[in-house]
């Protein structure tokens, strides 16, 4: 995605810098900006590098939900027998 200059470099006319150094400008604020965004939404190149695949299919994904469910049966605590007197 690129910015639009011309909605930008009126923010940078009080600036004693070439017109060229103001695109130029613009465009590194612009990509710094982006890779930030990147970033908080998990798109960044470095994220994506490093995600592991865990479902590669829907067959996949429902039998590891199942397979946690039983997990977590297991962990479960026993009730508490009442005895009697």
């Amino acid at each position: 995605m690129q910015p639009d200059v011309n909605k930008y470099l009126p923010m940078l006319e009080n600036m004693d810098i070439s017109h060229e150094e103001k695109i130029e400008l613009i465009h590194w604020l612009w990509k710094t900006m982006e890779g930030f965004v990147d970033r908080a939404f998990g798109v960044h190149p470095v994220q994506q590098a490093t995600k592991k695949n865990t479902r590669s299919d829907l067959q996949d994904s429902i039998k590891a939900l199942n397979l946690g469910n039983r997990q977590n049966e297991d962990k479960r605590p026993e009730p508490e027998k009442e005895s009697l007197p």
